[in-house]
Formats: structure tokens, C-alpha cells, sequence
């Protein structure tokens, strides 16, 4: 964790003597076998389920939370629609398509039909919009186990980028986890619900 955040603490899992935290700009990597509560943390931290007894969970801020879920459930019709939903104000047209094509969705019109789009763009425009709504949290989950590893590596190092620039906490559970490894500035070993992660090596 970056010396430079050390008052920027985003998220904190405590059990006993033991803990765990992440800084705004920091990205985490969970890693995990198949099975072993990934995306049952990931829930956790999004407020959506409770943390085994005796593990105490602080969170700053509001989180989304992007699920593995394929076909994806939208809350819209359109590209336009999925990313302004949620919002109380939608930005202009202007704004809306540097966020697409900041998220590499150029040629996506807003009025495009969200049934229309491949695995990738419908994950990018998902992250394109919850950035969009500006949370202190993200939280992703396996989304991309079933992309190919060149597009999976491209996303990884701009959601990284992303993150760190505007010092957003994002957490990222992967079943092909390096995908994520390089870009990550922790490593969290999951192996139950029930006792923290292990921390594994922090890049630098």
C-alpha cells in the first residue's frame, strides 16, 4: 500500500489480531479455487451478505458491484440508458460518448441495443458505468475468465490506470488470475468465507 494513502483506507477486514486493508487508487487482486468464497467476499464488501462471525468489515463509501453473469442483466434498453441508470442527472450526449470512448466503445452509438453486444463491450460498458457513477468501490467478479488473454490483459492495465488516477479502490476476483497479477498492488488469497485472506506480494 502506497505511503501516500496510508489516510485514504477504503476498505478494512479485521479478525482477532489480524488484518487486512485497501487505500483509494489501489486495485486487489482475489485469487482463489473455484469454490472457495471469491464471490462471496466480493458480496460481503458490497454489503449484500453478512462476514462470517468474528470478521469485522469496514467499507468508505459507496461500491457497485459488477456480477459474473452471462448474458449480462441490464437495467436498460439501450447503451445510452445502461449507462445512465442509477444516475440523478444524465450528462449530455457529449459527455456520455467520451466515457465510451474512454472505455474503448467508439463505435457504439448510444441508441445501440445492449442484446446487440459481444461478451467485451458489454463488460467494458458495464465498468464504463459504474465509473460513470463515481463510487469510492468497485467490485468485479470473474469478469474476464472467458475473454482472450490479449483482451483480458488490455482491460486489466486500463481499469489499473483508471483506478489510480482517480483514486478509486477496486477489487477484482479472478479464477484466471493473471490476467490481473501484474496490474495489481495486492494480492488476497481466498480459501474460505470463514478466515481472512492471506496477503500474498505487493508490485511496486
Amino acid at each position: 500500500m502506497s505511503q501516500t494513502n496510508i489516510n485514504k483506507i477504503t476498505l478494512k477486514i479485521c479478525k482477532a489480531d489480524a488484518s487486512l486493508q485497501a487505500s483509494a487508487g489501489e486495485l486487489i487482486l482475489m485469487r482463489g479455487d473455484e469454490g472457495s468464497g471469491k464471490t462471496s467476499w466480493l458480496k460481503c464488501i458490497a454489503g449484500l451478505s453478512k462476514p462470517a462471525i468474528g470478521i469485522t468489515l469496514k467499507a468508505q463509501g459507496d461500491a457497485r458491484m459488477l456480477f459474473d453473469q452471462q448474458p449480462p442483466i441490464w437495467l436498460g434498453q439501450n447503451v445510452g440508458e445502461e449507462l445512465c441508470f442509477g444516475l440523478k442527472v444524465r450528462p449530455v450526449r457529449e459527455t456520455l460518448d467520451v466515457w465510451l470512448n474512454q472505455w474503448g466503445l467508439a463505435e457504439l452509438d448510444l441508441s445501440t441495443e445492449l442484446k446487440s453486444l459481444n461478451r467485451l463491450q458489454s463488460i467494458r460498458l458495464s465498468i464504463a458505468a459504474m465509473a460513470l457513477a463515481e463510487p469510492k468501490l468497485i467490485l468485479i467478479d470473474a469478469q474476464t475468465d472467458t475473454l482472450s488473454s490479449e483482451a483480458a490483459a488490455q482491460l486489466a492495465h486500463e481499469l489499473a490506470v483508471w483506478t489510480k488516477n482517480r483514486q478509486v479502490t477496486v477489487v477484482v476476483a479472478s479464477n484466471r488470475w493473471h490476467d490481473w497479477q501484474s496490474v495489481a498492488t495486492q494480492t488476497w488469497q481466498i480459501s474460505s468465507t470463514e478466515d481472512l485472506p492471506q496477503q500474498g506480494i505487493i508490485n511496486t
